[in-house]
Order: C-alpha cells, then structure tokens, then sequence
C-alpha cells in the first residue's frame, strides 16, 4: 500500500469513528431549548453522577470529563463567546426571545437575564451593571468576554486559552442561602430520609389524662437532636397552610415553562413562580427566584418538617457544583411537596421526596417567618 493509500484509509477509519461518536450525541448535538427533557428526578441515581456522552450546542469540544472549551469569537472588533452555547455547556435551561434580545438562563427558573444592547443585566433578580453590553448577531446573544466573570463568577470558574474558553467545575462556588444550615444526620441513606416535625401543632397528640403529653418529650428530643439546647425551633409565619396546600392543588397540571413571567398572564409557572404566587395568596411577599427565596426565612433540618415549608434542591450537572440552589418546591407533609417542575412530569405536580435523587440533591428547608 502507497503512503497516499495509506493516508486515505486512515481518514476513512477517522470519519467512520467520528460519525459513530456523533450519533450517541445527546439531542443529536443540537441545542437545549427551555423545557426539553432532562433526566427523570424520579429514576436518577444521585451517588453515581448523570454524565452526558457528549456537550450539546454547536462550537462546544470535549477536553475531559472536567473540562469543556467554547470558541472565542471576534465579532463586530470584541472578544465574545455565544451565551446560548454558554448555557448548553454548564447544562442550563435557556430561553431565547428575538424580538426583544432578551437571553434568560438558569436551571428551573431564569437567575440571568441579558439584553442585547444594554449594560444592564438581571441576577437572582437583582440588577447587575455590565462594564459592555452584550449584543445581537445573527440568532445568537454575544456576550463580551470581559463581562463573563462578572456574571458568572458564582457558578464556574474558567480560563483563557488563545481563541477558547477552557470551562471547569468551581469547587469553591457555595450559595449564601444554603450556609449555617442545622446538621445534617450521618449515617447509611436511611438516614437522609425526610420527616415531619413532631412538635408541629397542627400533629400535636393529645394530652394523657395526666395532663402531660408524651408528645413533648418527643418533640423535645427531636429538637434537641437538631438544634441544640441553646437554639430556638423556628416558628412559621401566621398564615393558613393548609388553604396554601389546597389552593396549589387546583393548579396541579399546569404547565411548566422556564423563565415564564406571572402567571396571570402567561398561564405557565417555574418552580419560582409558583411558589411566590402561593405566597403571594396569602399576603406574603417572596423574591422571584429559587436561589433569592432560598435567603428568606430560617433553616430547617430535613427530620424536622412542617407544611409550608420551602425545600431547595441543586440540579446535578457535570459543570455544576452542588452548593448552589436550582429549584424550590413546598413540603406538603408526609414526604410529599407540591412543585412547578419540566420532570418527570412537565407542570404543577406532586412528589414524594424521600427518594435517592430528592434525598442526595436537598440542600435546605427555610420556615417563612415574621421579618
């Protein structure tokens, strides 16, 4: 065999193998709009990371099983990398609007919202002033390369390589909502397993004839397991929980939608939305996004649950870390909370969470109370 032979076969052999890797590409290698399906909460298993075979979005390249690049690209004389492409590779939902440029980000529900010529950006629902403003090309948000550590600095950290942008977990990166949380239990799974508070007083038993309930010594050494002597139980803000449970049953099938505006006017809910609409009937004011609610309130053990309670899951990603909150829903009782979720179901819908994957991302419970 000639050595232009030889050259031939083995682009040939190269080809085959790159058209076999392709196939096994989620979604085909084409981007995740908002709402498309992930894995099933229901069926992960959380002690064994969910790795996809391979990064969606155009432009996005393998380095390792740590590490992803996306182009640099120099467009209109700036340095900018695709946010759509940005999203994809850190796994988040995204919804693009082109009539207004408007590019929202996060996981179930929108923390980052661009626009395309404006310097002003909206994080966790707080507005954020950018040094450039991200621009339209084509069907794409480009967002300047100088900004992009401002913005995302929380969630992942990153480094310049020539024309690439080398994307890596940050190890560091811990949500502030999610710190001097109650100790969580050790032990095998059983032991992350959720449970009502005893001392709540609507399961409050009887007193004995004696006048002395066995419920409080219970209670208390519940209590005491969790919090200590010296701490307070947190006590729930005066509201009626159970119409705040039957009032997000009659929505029970709405469909969700990332990113969605209120639901008055959209007919659609995120986990956010939905939550702070509930509240909301009940004259309570709560901040739009899971990672802003998840900074109301006081900390809860997970042994030690009350209806109404606000629970704050992260969302298992490759480029993810799991100290950062993604997604709220309500405790319910008995093991069971009420969310806007895209799965397993897609919508209002009810979950029983002591199951591997609600027990391995739970990151906090917060009791809404008097502030």
């Amino acid at each position: 065999m000639t050595k232009r032979q030889r050259k031939v076969a083995l682009t040939l052999i190269a080809v085959a193998l790159m058209t076999t890797t392709a196939c096994g590409m989620n979604n085909g290698g084409m981007k995740r709009q908002a709402g498309e399906a992930r894995p099933s909460p229901e069926v992960a298993t959380p002690s064994v990371p969910q790795t996809p075979q391979a990064l969606s979005g155009s432009g996005v390249n393998m380095l390792n099983a740590s590490e992803a690049k996306i182009p640099i690209m120099m467009v209109e004389g700036k340095r900018v990398i695709s946010g759509q492409t940005f999203a994809d590779t850190l796994e988040f939902q995204w919804d693009w609007d082109p009539a207004t440029g408007t590019l929202r980000i996060g996981d179930n529900d929108a923390v980052y919202e661009l626009k395309g010529g404006s310097t002003q950006a909206v994080v966790e629902g707080n507005a954020l002033t950018m040094a450039e403003a991200p621009f339209v090309s084509g069907d794409t948000l480009q967002i300047p390369l100088s900004v992009v550590e401002d913005l995302f600095r929380d969630v992942v950290s990153y480094e310049v390589r020539d024309n690439e942008l080398a994307i890596k977990p940050n190890p560091n990166a811990v949500d502030k909502a999610i710190l001097n949380l109650p100790p969580e239990p050790e032990g095998q799974e059983d032991e992350w397993s959720f449970a009502d508070d005893p001392n709540d007083p609507k399961k409050k038993k009887p007193a004995s004839a004696g006048g002395t309930s066995s419920f409080t010594r219970e209670a208390l050494e519940a209590a005491v397991s969790v919090y200590g002597r010296g701490d307070a139980i947190p006590v729930q803000v005066d509201i009626n929980t159970d119409n705040l449970i039957s009032t997000g049953k009659r929505y029970l099938g709405v469909k969700y939608k990332f990113g969605t505006g209120p639901y008055p006017q959209t007919g659609k809910f995120d986990c956010s939305t939905f939550t702070q609409y509930l509240y909301g009937k009940e004259d309570v004011d709560l901040p739009r996004t899971a990672r802003a609610q998840a900074r109301k309130g006081q900390n809860v053990s997970r042994k030690m649950l009350r209806e109404g309670d606000l629970m704050f899951f992260y969302v298992p990603g490759r480029f993810k870390t799991d100290k950062i909150v993604g997604h709220v829903g309500i405790y319910m009782g008995n093991n069971q909370m009420i969310h806007a979720s895209p799965k397993p179901k897609d919508g209002v819908q009810i979950t029983n969470i002591n199951q591997p994957y609600w027990k391995k991302t739970f990151l906090s419970a917060k009791r809404l109370d008097m502030e």
